[in-house]
């Protein structure tokens, strides 16, 4: 159906009175509201059907960090730990040891961010 303006002019009288323009207001207000609570139930249930269509997780396996090493404390180790369980995700794995490392022996972290900054600019 195409719409026509000729409709919203037969829906108003030639000269509504506050009633008339209260009716229409609030008809449309009606409509927007109903269309956006629809809109919300969809989503939710769209929501839930992918919540019920996703795998179940596999069970977690605890992870026993080794023994931690001289170099580094036991909390800093259990979060390099956790961040390598997180990493890996699934998968198996063992942390054969960890060692701090000196910022004077590895400096192209440093070179790196300095090379992407003046990648940035223009040259003159």
């Amino acid at each position: 159906m195409i719409f026509a303006p000729a409709l919203l002019a037969v829906s108003l009288p030639d000269n509504p009175v506050f009633a008339d323009n209260l009716q229409f207001q609030l008809t449309g207000l009606l409509v927007v509201l109903t269309t956006l609570g629809s809109l919300a139930i969809l989503v939710a249930l769209i929501g839930k059907i992918f919540i019920a269509l996703q795998k179940a997780p596999a069970p977690a396996v605890p992870v026993v960090p080794p023994a931690p090493s001289g170099d580094i404390p036991g909390p800093d180790f259990a979060a390099i730990a956790a961040a390598v369980s997180t990493a890996l995700g699934d998968k198996t794995f063992t942390i054969r040891g960890v060692q701090a490392v000196d910022p004077r022996d590895n400096m192209s972290w440093g070179a790196e961010g300095r090379r992407a900054i003046y990648a940035s600019r223009k040259l003159r």
